[in-house]
């Protein structure tokens, strides 16, 4: 949103409620638990948080906390287990 906006010289909310109002749902919803389970399948299957992110479309952060959640262990960022 912050980039649109200074794109077309806006504020960030005015892109907000016009992309809401376009039915365009925003990221900050939480993934439903289906998501999460196949976040959890392509990590576990050797995928980094950020390839697991662009499949899924969530930013590799946001990975690395669904996955806390869920009591998954990560690897260090060689690979390895932790």
């Amino acid at each position: 949103m912050y980039e649109l906006a200074a794109e077309f010289g806006c504020h960030r909310a005015t892109v907000a409620s016009r992309l809401e109002r376009a039915g365009i749902s925003m990221r900050l919803q939480s993934p439903l638990p289906e998501v999460v389970d196949e976040i959890v399948r392509l990590y576990e299957s050797g995928l980094s948080l950020a390839k697991v992110g662009v499949q899924t479309g969530y930013g590799s952060s946001t990975v690395l906390n669904l996955l806390r959640k869920r009591g998954i262990q990560t690897r260090d960022t060689h690979g390895r287990s932790r």
